[in-house]
């Protein structure tokens, strides 16, 4: 429906799962893509030549958000392709070991915080000078269910979680009178490579609490963000849109 035509769009955490299908699903309805993850070289250059096949431009770029420097330059080089930014995704996480906090969660702590919390914080850093400048801009940073029903066992994951949905709000309120929106998704339980490495245990005993008694497909949460960066969420910022299968209702 060609809803993001004439659009470019960066995504960070792009090369596999949701990421991977939001960028699918961005070069379908018209934006360029710029593909970045990290030591994911091979499986972001074909996922950049997927979007060249559908007649659009992309390119793939290596990026460790735990770096600052190289978030910087991502975001220069998309702008350098596309000569604007519109759309910014904040999607690159790692997950932990499920246990209880008092048996080691710090031990995990600075790189779940830096990956899932700062690495959000960089991006959206870099980013509003641009899109400030340029009065327009969409950013949507990927939290999780866990963000708003914590689980025992992902005490340092849902805190960092819960800090990129504040972060986001935050930021919403100081951008939002120059036309730019932030937002957050928090998917529930998706059929991702993090969920194929958790706990096989906790990950039936999941499934069999969620209201619809099954995990999503990426496809299924890539839509929110299509919806978050299109025009027809112009009035949606600050919020947080969370396809989890009934898991957190509001």
């Amino acid at each position: 429906m060609n809803r993001l035509a004439g659009k470019s769009a960066l995504v960070v955490g792009a090369a596999s799962g949701i990421g991977r299908e939001v960028c699918r699903l961005f070069a379908s309805e018209g934006a360029d893509v710029a593909v970045a993850d990290h030591a994911r070289g091979t499986d972001a250059a074909r996922l950049a030549e997927e979007i060249k096949n559908l007649g659009r431009d992309a390119f793939a770029i290596d990026v460790d958000v735990a770096d600052d420097s190289q978030v910087a330059s991502a975001v220069e080089a998309a702008i350098a392709r596309f000569e604007n930014l519109d759309i910014l995704v904040n999607n690159a996480g790692v997950g932990s070991v499920m246990k209880p906090f008092h048996e080691g969660g710090l031990q995990t702590w600075d790189r779940i915080m830096t990956v899932n919390l700062r690495g959000v914080a960089s991006g959206m850093e870099h980013v509003l000078p641009h899109m400030l400048k340029r009065g327009y801009g969409r950013i949507i940073n990927t939290a999780s269910q866990l963000a708003h029903k914590p689980a025992p066992g992902a005490a340092v994951y849902s805190a960092a979680k819960a800090g990129v949905v504040a972060l986001s709000v935050s930021v919403a309120q100081e951008v939002a009178a120059s036309g730019i929106t932030v937002n957050v998704v928090c998917p529930g339980p998706t059929d991702t490579p993090m969920w194929q490495q958790s706990d096989a245990e906790w990950n039936k005993a999941k499934i069999l609490s969620l209201p619809m008694r099954r995990i999503g497909r990426p496809i299924e949460i890539a839509w929110a963000y299509v919806y978050l960066a299109s025009d027809e969420a112009s009035f949606v910022t600050g919020q947080s849109l969370s396809p989890n299968g009934g898991d957190v209702m509001w």
